[in-house]
């Protein structure tokens, strides 16, 4: 696998050919709705960029109800949302996208990046989201759900925190802050877009509507390509650091753990020096596919219902 340490040449970012050839490998506009790529404009790597308001009632869309099958994944994309733009620009996402009545987040904040590859990263992905939610806002409709209450908090008590206790990386009541540093930021990364592709992996397989597929086939790509970099630049760590390397391996057994799937999630290390394990056991690439309650166990780090990252749960998702 090529070594991704190199990010800050930008000719190593540049994530718009790659996304061209990951559509050229699938069918139709495989990326309608999928982010511009660019992570702000002019000389800032993380200026926040123009922002347009979802389409509205005029332009055509699907009959909808309070369990829209893009309910969830609308979901995932505030809380990713949410998170890296804070840690990028220490900013909300803007009202517009959020919708009507948006709950509060609660705890996140912008992160001193020391590395500028990370931090671009950050912005890129913040963008993106927003580009996802306005194309899943546009498609849902008129009843699409406001954002829900979301914790990123690293309180010892917060979410990140939680997970981190429960995968044996901090003793129980300690703290996991995410936005301590690079390293921290990119676990925290992986613990929510884990959810992501397997989420539209799994729409993809059952949805029939043409419109909502090609928006689902064109985030799951992106998701894919999101993963695959969070995972490689953790790779590189985990490489150098044992630490990070045991800590990704109690997380894979953690979120296997949550969600009722056999054996790890297998997220790192490779089988041997030679691999960073970017494929399941049967050697499919990873995203795995998951149910939404196996996906909704894993974010509310319960199988019993709301808490974790989305305390109140998901708008029309028991």
């Amino acid at each position: 696998m090529q070594n991704l340490t190199h990010f800050d040449d930008p000719d190593r970012l540049d994530r718009r050919r790659v996304l061209r050839l990951i559509a050229g490998l699938s069918s139709g506009a495989l990326l309608a709705g999928c982010g511009g790529g660019g992570a702000g404009g002019g000389d800032d790597p993380v200026a926040s960029p123009p922002v347009a308001a979802p389409p509205g009632a005029a332009q055509p869309a699907p009959v909808a109800s309070p369990a829209h099958p893009l309910n969830l994944p609308l979901t995932l994309a505030y809380l990713g949302g949410q998170y890296f733009s804070y840690a990028a620009r220490g900013t909300s996402l803007p009202g517009v996208l959020t919708g009507g009545g948006a709950s509060a987040v609660t705890g996140a904040r912008r992160l001193d990046f020391s590395d500028s590859s990370v931090a671009r990263l950050a912005a890129d992905m913040a963008d993106d989201k927003a580009a996802h939610i306005t194309a899943l806002r546009g498609q849902i409709g008129a009843t699409a759900p406001a954002q829900p209450a979301i914790d990123l908090s690293a309180s010892a008590g917060g979410p990140f925190s939680l997970a981190a206790q429960r995968a044996g990386i901090v003793s129980t009541g300690q703290s996991f802050d995410p936005y301590a540093d690079e390293t921290h930021f990119l676990i925290g990364a992986l613990l929510l877009e884990n959810a992501v592709a397997a989420t539209y992996r799994r729409l993809l397989m059952v949805e029939q509507d043409a419109a909502s597929g090609v928006i689902v086939a064109g985030h799951l790509a992106d998701s894919i390509y999101h993963g695959g970099v969070i995972r490689a630049l953790l790779a590189d760590r985990a490489a150098a650091t044992p630490d990070v390397d045991a800590m990704l391996t109690r997380i894979g057994t953690m979120l296997a753990a949550l969600d009722g799937t056999a054996g790890s999630d297998q997220i790192l290390p490779g089988g041997d020096a030679n691999s960073s394990n970017l494929l399941d056991a049967e050697g499919r690439p990873i995203p795995f596919t998951r149910t939404d309650r196996q996906v909704l166990s894993a974010l509310y780090l319960s199988s019993a219902g709301p808490g974790g990252f989305l305390p109140q749960g998901v708008p029309g998702i028991a």
